[in-house]
């Protein structure tokens, strides 16, 4: 993962994401989700959208369903989880964003909550991790 030089970032016990800004204020999930602006840069960057082409499959795609489970459009389902779970975590999209998203705290945090909110089989709980 790539800390910023300037920043002082964790996720904090709640699972939500928390990057101190200049002025020293934390921010939150919803705040960092923001942060994407859809240009598409992380696209070629990602494994899992490289092999099936699949938008939800990106971290474009994942952001937007972040957003909508945060908002409460989406529901957290199988199909959802599925889409986290691929996911390979490289991270080579954090370095390809020019708007700096921290989706290396997004993710992380997302994947916090579905352990909570989706509780794993053995065997699919042995896979993911």
């Amino acid at each position: 993962m790539r800390a910023a030089s300037s920043e002082a970032c964790n996720v904090n016990s709640s699972t939500q994401p928390s990057e101190a800004s200049g002025a020293g204020a934390p921010r939150g999930f919803d705040d960092l989700i923001g942060d994407c602006v859809h240009c598409g840069f992380c696209l070629p960057a990602c494994p899992t959208y490289k092999s099936w082409g699949n938008e939800m499959d990106s971290p474009r795609g994942r952001i937007d369903l972040m957003k909508g489970l945060s908002s409460g459009v989406l529901v957290l389902d199988e199909t959802v989880t599925a889409h986290f779970d691929r996911c390979l975590a490289c991270m080579a999209c954090v370095t390809a964003c020019p708007s700096g998203v921290r989706y290396d705290l997004l993710i992380e945090a997302q994947r916090a909550k579905l352990e909570v909110s989706a509780p794993r089989t053995f065997a699919t709980g042995f896979f993911a991790n």
